[in-house]
């Protein structure tokens, strides 16, 4: 298949991305890792290789090719300087670093399988306080039928995903034009991708909150270049736990997936047990779903001052709040109140002088669960610049 001809096909089947109105930043450019100032690539015993905007500096081309006549070793990783959360917010709004996904064609099993690979800059979910890492891949992938038509497709999700066929609606489909592209709910922090929106089960007691109710991507394709078969880490392993909780993720081209799309899929559709297993868990916990708070905001200078007030019940009780400023569809700062007070309130700072946002607010429980969303508008006080 040409290249041509493949990349026409990609962009027509090039799914859609909906995230939660609270998300923590947008699938990006893979340019982002090597050029944020502050990024290193180092080896497992800490030598740096190459730094961002340094000598020599990082770039994807460098992976390919290391100076000196260096090797890549399976212990070396991307770095990301400190601040990963605000750094990839902060890309997100600029041109070059803007969100695209990175597409490939391939015969697999008497199949053309497409796959669609999500760079995202940080994973801040954890689980009993484990799990966060630097850096995320995530994939998308449909199966091609022997008229070219979409037949099944597959989600990762976590350490593993699930699949679906296309036919009876078990995909949601959106016609743009010539193109028909798959529907995916992206789960905020976690980046896990989904086929329908809600409060999702995955293990015996993650949650993951995918609602599709914020911004929406349908983003060009790339190829992806050599370094997708690059030996490294995409994200430092500093804090590796047991050597592997906490490491970023491998290159696109050294995981399975990659390798055998067809084995992929074929392991995801088996299943189906599980997700039905998880459904009726989600569908007996809404009883004990946390109520919404109540908040109010007002922007003072270079910070938001949010007062809040948790609505409780005894069925419905609140342990948590989660809140995020976000202007237009862009969250631009956030908060986590851990074990928050009956009421309070929070000065978060701003990466800028704003002169209107919205607050959005929601209570978590123990358990994890979510409640509905709260919303403020919050604008400059009179006087304050």
């Amino acid at each position: 298949m040409g290249q041509g001809k493949e990349l026409g096909l990609l962009t027509r089947h090039r799914p859609i991305l909906r995230y939660d109105r609270q998300y923590d930043y947008r699938a990006a450019s893979v340019l982002g890792a090597v050029e944020n100032p502050g990024n290193v690539l180092r080896r497992g015993e800490g030598e740096v290789v190459a730094r961002a905007g340094g000598e020599p500096p990082l770039s994807l081309e460098l992976l390919a090719s290391y100076p000196e006549e260096l090797e890549p070793r399976e212990d070396d990783c991307i770095s990301m300087a400190p601040d990963v959360l605000g750094d990839a917010r902060r890309m997100e709004g600029e041109e070059r670093y803007a969100g695209r996904l990175y597409g490939r064609a391939v015969e697999d099993g008497a199949r053309t399988w497409l796959q669609y690979w999500l760079w995202l800059y940080y994973n801040p979910k954890n689980l009993l306080g484990f799990g966060k890492h630097e850096g995320d891949w995530e994939l998308i992938q449909i199966g091609l039928d022997a008229h070219g038509e979409p037949e099944f497709a597959a989600y990762s999700q976590h350490a593993s995903g699930e699949a679906r066929p296309f036919a009876g609606g078990e995909v949601e489909v959106v016609e743009r034009g010539e193109g028909r592209h798959p529907v995916v709910y992206v789960a905020s922090l976690s980046h896990a991708c989904y086929f329908e929106p809600g409060t999702h089960v995955y293990s015996a007691i993650g949650i993951d909150h995918a609602y599709g109710d914020g911004p929406e991507d349908l983003l060009p394709v790339e190829r992806p270049g050599s370094w997708a078969y690059w030996k490294g880490r995409w994200g430092s392993s500093e804090h590796v736990i047991a050597g592997r909780l906490g490491n970023g993720p491998p290159s696109p081209g050294r995981q399975a997936k990659w390798r055998s799309p067809a084995k992929f899929q074929a392991s995801m559709r088996r299943r189906a047990l599980l997700r039905l297993i998880r459904r009726a868990i989600h569908f007996l916990g809404r009883a004990t779903y946390p109520l919404a708070p109540t908040i109010s905001a007002q922007i003072r200078g270079r910070s938001c001052l949010i007062e809040y007030r948790l609505n409780r019940s005894p069925r419905r009780r609140s342990r948590h709040l989660y809140l995020t400023i976000n202007e237009g569809d862009r969250v631009i700062a956030s908060r986590i109140v851990r074990h928050a007070a009956d009421e309070g309130s929070e000065v978060v700072l701003l990466p800028y002088h704003a002169q209107q946002v919205i607050v959005w607010g929601t209570a978590f429980n123990r358990i994890r669960q979510r409640s509905d969303l709260a919303r403020a508008d919050a604008s400059t006080e009179r006087g304050n610049g």
